[in-house]
């Protein structure tokens, strides 16, 4: 069989996406029987007929549309290739805002920072913390790291993986509170405005309404656990990283939270966004601290 060219597959693309030769001509930039003869030699080549004639112009049979799905999975790895050279070019420079909550920018940051300095020091990241979801879809920013279940509409990007929860408090208070039931520990929670957030589902879901402190920070929850207060459902990469805390294996293991990297739409087709999201993406996939 003929061993197919990447530019043959273009001629295919470019007729299956436009209907007729003329048109398919004008998109390549050149002329109609170049592009005639080409979907000829690539059907005799290969012993196929891709397209049907008509007068209404050239439809693909089946033969072509499995093809033609195949030479979109190529264009895809393509695109992905392409991404990942620029990612390891010297061609990322400038200064872009990224959007995220204390917790990331504080704990996980820093880290996937070095790295990307490490690689392209004339790129920079300037940081907006925020814990308000909503902040954060309108801040401006070009990039945004944020757990949750789904983007906003404005928002598109890639989905980084998951994010794991436990229940956390000091060793002397868990000393001095062995063998008490869930509800008959002190416990510290998020504020109302986390409500819709994977810890507050978690709180509604356990009937836990009577908290003796509330943040709309998980660090700040962790600072009131380390000093004894109660007990906080904390992302374990919070709750590792406090010296004071020990995780609390008597309680049932906590929510998991999915975890995006995303930009505005509008930005999405920008080489250097596209490249910055996919670097993030795989730092946070690739952090075994998260879960």
């Amino acid at each position: 069989m003929h061993r197919l060219r990447w530019d043959d597959l273009q001629f295919l693309h470019a007729v299956a996406e436009h209907g007729s030769l003329s048109a398919a001509s004008r998109a390549l930039g050149v002329n109609h029987a170049t592009v005639l003869r080409r979907i000829a030699l690539l059907e005799a080549a290969n012993e196929v007929q891709l397209f049907d004639r008509s007068s209404d112009g050239y439809r693909l049979r089946p033969e072509g549309r499995a093809l033609l799905a195949s030479l979109k999975l190529m264009e895809h790895a393509s695109a992905r290739i392409q991404r990942s050279l620029v990612l390891t070019s010297k061609g990322i420079e400038g200064t872009f805002r990224l959007s995220t909550t204390d917790a990331i920018a504080c704990l996980l940051l820093p880290r996937y920072l070095t790295a990307l300095r490490a690689t392209h020091p004339n790129t920079h990241i300037e940081i907006d913390v925020s814990n308000d979801p909503i902040d954060m879809s309108l801040s401006g920013a070009e990039l945004l790291i944020r757990p949750g279940s789904e983007l906003p509409a404005e928002l598109s990007g890639l989905h980084a993986g998951t994010v794991g929860f436990g229940i956390f408090g000091t060793a002397g208070y868990l000393e001095k509170n062995a063998g008490r039931e869930a509800g008959e520990h002190k416990w510290l929670g998020v504020s109302p405005t986390f409500a819709q957030s994977t810890a507050g589902e978690w709180q509604a879901a356990n009937n836990q309404t009577r908290f003796d402190f509330l943040a709309d920070s998980f660090l700040a929850l962790a600072s009131l656990a380390a000093e004894g207060l109660g007990l906080a459902m904390l992302p374990v990469f919070v709750g590792n990283k406090t010296p004071q805390l020990v995780r609390v294996s008597e309680f049932s293991r906590g929510p998991v939270a999915d975890i995006w990297v995303a930009t505005h739409k509008e930005f999405r087709q920008q080489t250097h966004i596209e490249s910055l999201l996919e670097f993030f993406a795989k730092a946070i996939r690739t952090d075994a601290e998260l879960n």
